[in-house]
């Protein structure tokens, strides 16, 4: 027994000395600033997240809220430490949902904005706030799956100060992870890295539990939230020269929604053209790819007053006379497809030079300046826009996917009959399942 202890003593001792270690070499080579209660207080912890959503499950308004945990233990750097992520499932017990979503937050642990968005959207789900009664109607319609804070290791340094970090607890971009398919040779696996894939695809356990995920659920849409860009993207992130299945469905979903949300200055469409680089290993790839996900998006939903323009200006081209909703200039003039052509390349290489940054690097207030909101009052309005946005996408992706009503026989007879469902049309009561979700100005 007491070789036991002294064996487990020391197995825990080794492990203490890993985590420490990877945490003090972290800190050495970045700038620590105040904590998060103290920096940005509004902000949850992630403690403070966790324990808000036992509170929903116990208190949830016309819907039943599962909240579960998800755990594997590290192989890597961080070998033995274990990674847990909270997954709630939100549905009605007494509905027939056309679809299934699945939502994840907080991949990148610098992107407080993420887990905040979840954090205030499951309280939408639950009855809260000014969007409830439009929740409760989507609710009829979909069953949501959703991951809060898929980063929770990584996203506890950030609580700390360190507030560039994006990677995980062994410094993988988890939204890089995402399997070998598109795998480039020079993908920046070297330490400290910030887009460092990891040594092969899968080899995280969040993007592990992710995955699995994927697989049980077999969602129709899959929603990959982010800050630090303004964008609404489909698939696929590893590249610009090619397009999934349901593409223009996509883009028919989020050309009203980019009017609505972003006053048309977020622009949508192809990931790796709208970001000017490849993003190979991304999850939207993976689960459109290799699950099957037929409405696959990365919605970036903040990026601070100072990076934004950029966005603005794409999204003015995308609309222009001539612009294309996928990104291309097929119907410019040659001086305008040169002017555009040049301006794309300068982006690019900006784009590429600031995603080339070791997170270690780079600095707190920029940092903070791009992925997050600055105060209380502009984090609370950006997690109602974008609720109301989840809401929008997500009723419209059932709306699609409900079954149509069987018309009637033709014939006298079947004029006085009904349509399927009980009302005739035009009577009371009689609305068609885009009326639902669109009640409060959604899509329709």
């Amino acid at each position: 027994n007491v070789a036991r202890l002294l064996l487990a003593s020391a197995l825990v001792a080794s492990h203490l000395s890993v985590v420490l270690a990877r945490v003090f070499r972290f800190a050495a080579s970045s700038n620590q600033g105040r904590p998060l209660k103290e920096q940005l207080p509004w902000y949850h912890s992630a403690d403070e997240i966790h324990e808000r959503l036992g509170q929903l499950a116990s208190s949830c308004q016309g819907a039943d809220l599962d909240v579960s945990q998800r755990s594997e233990i590290n192989a890597a750097n961080a070998a033995g430490e274990v990674v847990q992520l909270d997954v709630v499932h939100v549905r009605r017990r007494d509905a027939s949902p056309s679809a299934r979503a699945m939502l994840v937050f907080g991949e990148h642990a610098r992107e407080l904005i993420s887990p905040e968005s979840a954090l205030h959207f499951l309280e939408a789900l639950c009855g809260s706030g000014p969007e409830a009664q439009r929740a409760s109607a989507v609710l009829d319609q979909v069953a949501f799956t959703i991951v809060p804070n898929a980063n929770p290791l990584g996203r506890k340094l950030v609580e700390e100060g360190y507030y560039c970090k994006r990677t995980n607890e062994d410094g993988v971009d988890l939204n890089r992870n995402f399997g070998d398919a598109h795998r480039q040779s020079d993908s920046g696996d070297a330490a400290g890295d910030d887009q460092n894939p990891g040594p092969s695809g899968f080899s995280e356990p969040e993007s592990r539990i992710l995955k699995a995920l994927v697989e049980e659920e077999r969602p129709e849409v899959y929603v990959s939230v982010h800050s630090g860009a303004y964008l609404l993207g489909t698939p696929f992130g590893y590249t610009a020269d090619s397009a999934p299945e349901h593409e223009s469905d996509m883009l028919e979903m989020l050309r009203p929604i980019s009017q609505k949300y972003c006053a048309g200055q977020c622009p949508y469409g192809n990931l790796a053209r709208l970001i000017h680089y490849d993003s190979p290993g991304c999850d939207i790839d993976y689960v459109a790819e290799s699950a099957g996900v037929p409405y696959a998006f990365t919605w970036e939903i903040y990026v601070g007053p100072k990076y934004r323009q950029r966005y603005i200006e794409e999204a003015r081209m995308q609309d222009a006379p001539g612009g294309d909703s996928d990104g291309s200039d097929v119907d410019l003039s040659l001086l305008a497809k040169s002017r555009r052509r040049a301006l794309l390349r300068a982006r690019r290489e900006a784009a590429r030079a600031v995603a080339a940054n070791p997170e270690a690097a780079m600095g707190i207030a920029g940092c903070l300046e791009q992925f997050n909101p600055a105060t209380a009052e502009e984090t609370r309005a950006v997690v109602e826009r974008w609720t109301s946005a989840f809401l929008d996408l997500t009723g419209e992706v059932a709306a699609r996917k409900a079954p149509k009503p069987t018309p009637p026989a033709t014939g006298v007879a079947s004029l006085a009959s009904p349509p399927l469902g009980g009302a005739a049309a035009g009577a009371p009561g009689a609305a068609a399942a885009s009326d639902v979700v669109g009640a409060s100005g959604g899509i329709a």
